[in-house]
């Protein structure tokens, strides 16, 4: 299938499932084993000299995967964006960070309470300058076979945790006007960024191709979004310091997609009420049941909105038929291709109507 049919069909189901107000339907990402090059560690680069070298060896990667599922019609777009780890999301804002072996970590910013003026919303940061690259340098090695994807951001608080560092929990307590703040200057901050990494994107069918689930959203859509802090947190601290600036950032779009973790659901009730969630996806976390084999606390948890869960082929096809109360989108870790074929025609079957 070429890269515009694909899309087409991509896009026609998307705007079917996001629009739909009933449940019963159902997205799907197939993933298939691939023999995959080695990828160096990334503190082996100098990225803001060796970037280029570092984006190929990435690319690379996600070409096998891309030809591992070759002609499967699942509710991808292949698409591909810098991405430099965890701390790039906040690094845009002046901060240093540290490589690891397959991430980075932020180094905090604001070691005192006066260090909130080296926070600065500037296309000359070195970090800003990372990624503009970046995405510009993939643009001029983009061929016909795939699209230049959003990377994505995240929520304010978690974007002031890596600023501020774990101090941030001692200050809730000890000085709250800082943490609001910090959290007034991020919310204010992260509109301004995503501009840049829409525009820097392609466009595809007036929307575009997102990160971490490699699929179409529209043209006002930010996704996907993290507040991983929330959880060190209490309910309380979250609907004060928290709750307020992601409703005033989430009015600003049609949707988004909402990253959560499952060992920790205390405030996804409150998150569920946000304005405009498109979606939220509910992660794995280590020594935790599957959010797929929980399901009556996952849907007790997230009200009404649709989700995104992950699992094996296995795993979809034991809870094939409890899914039909909400609308899901379901990222399925396969044996084979074949395996892949099969779970993607059994979600098909099973959902209803989506586009064409």
């Amino acid at each position: 299938m070429k890269l515009n049919e694909r899309i087409e069909k991509v896009v026609n189901r998307s705007r079917a499932f996001y629009q739909a107000e009933d449940p019963g339907h159902f997205m799907v990402r197939v993933n298939v084993p691939a023999e995959l090059p080695e990828i160096p560690p990334y503190y082996s680069f100098d990225l803001q000299r060796e970037y280029p070298a570092f984006l190929d060896a990435h690319l690379a990667v996600m070409r096998c995967n891309w030809e591992a599922k070759a002609g499967i019609d699942d509710d991808t777009i292949p698409n591909f964006y810098p991405r430099f780890g965890i701390a790039e999301h906040s690094a845009w804002l002046g901060a240093e960070v540290t490589l690891q072996e397959d991430t980075s970590l932020p180094i905090p910013l604001i070691k005192s309470p006066e260090d909130i003026e080296k926070v600065t919303v500037s296309e000359e940061n070195p970090w800003f300058q990372l990624m503009k690259k970046s995405y510009e340098y993939i643009q001029s090695i983009k061929d016909d076979s795939f699209v230049v994807g959003v990377r994505g951001t995240m929520c304010p608080m978690d974007i002031v945790n890596a600023l501020r560092g774990d101090d941030l929990f001692f200050d809730v307590v000890l000085n709250p006007e800082l943490v609001h703040k910090m959290m007034r200057i991020v919310t204010d901050a992260v509109p301004w960024y995503y501009r840049h990494l829409c525009e820097w994107s392609d466009k595809v069918a007036d929307g575009y191709v997102y990160m971490f689930m490699d699929n179409w959203m529209g043209p006002n859509y930010i996704a996907h979004l993290s507040n991983d802090a929330a959880f060190l947190c209490s309910p309380e601290t979250y609907d004060e310091f928290a709750f307020p600036y992601e409703k005033e950032l989430l009015s600003q779009y049609e949707g988004t997609l909402y990253h959560v973790h499952n060992e920790k659901m205390q405030f996804v009730p409150k998150v569920a009420t946000l304005p405009n969630l498109s979606i939220i996806e509910v992660s794995t976390d280590p020594n935790t049941v599957t959010p797929i084999d929980d399901l009556p606390n996952i849907l007790a948890k997230t009200g009404t909105a649709n989700l995104l869960l992950h699992g094996t082929s296995d795993q979809v096809r034991n809870h094939i038929g409890e899914l039909t109360d909400r609308n899901f989108f379901l990222n399925v870790n396969c044996q084979d291709k074949q395996d892949a074929e099969d779970i993607v025609r059994l979600i098909r079957a099973t959902s209803k109507p989506l586009g064409k």
